[in-house]
C-alpha cells in the first residue's frame, strides 16, 4: 500500500524542511548521547551493580530518562529518514513538476538557491 507522500505532489521546499528537520534530530542525538558520555554511561551499561541494586555513582533515574529520550528521537530520525527518501523518490519521478525547479546550472540539484 503506498504512503501519502507518494500520492501528492512534492515540493523542494518539503523536502528541504524534512532534511532541516533530520539536523534537528541528529542534533539532538548527539547532546542526549554527550549527557549519558558526562554520566560515565552510554545506551547499554548496566545500571544496577554486582548485587542487582541501583548503581550508586549515577542518578539512575536520570539516565533511564535520557535513553528513553534518545531512542525515542532516534525512531522518529529513522521514520524521517523513510519519509525523505520516499519525499525525493516522488518528486524526482513526478512527470509534471517544472524541470527548472530542482535544476541549478544544468546539475540537478535541492540546494537552496544563495
Amino acid at each position: 500500500m503506498p504512503s501519502a507522500i507518494e500520492n501528492k505532489n512534492v515540493t523542494r521546499r518539503e523536502i528541504l524542511d524534512m532534511m532541516n528537520e533530520k539536523e534537528k534530530l541528529e542534533q539532538q542525538l548527539k547532546i542526549l548521547s554527550e549527557h549519558l558520555d558526562s554520566h560515565g554511561v552510554g545506551m547499554n551499561e548496566p545500571l544496577v551493580d554486582d548485587q542487582d541494586f541501583p548503581r550508586n555513582d549515577i542518578d539512575v533515574h536520570q539516565i533511564r530518562l535520557t535513553r528513553n529520550r534518545f531512542i525515542c528521537t532516534r525512531n522518529d530520525l529513522i521514520a524521517l529518514m523513510d519519509r525523505i527518501e520516499k519525499g525525493l523518490n516522488a518528486y524526482f519521478t513526478q512527470t509534471n513538476h517544472n524541470e527548472a525547479e530542482h535544476t541549478v546550472n544544468g546539475h540537478c540539484s535541492l540546494k537552496p538557491d544563495h
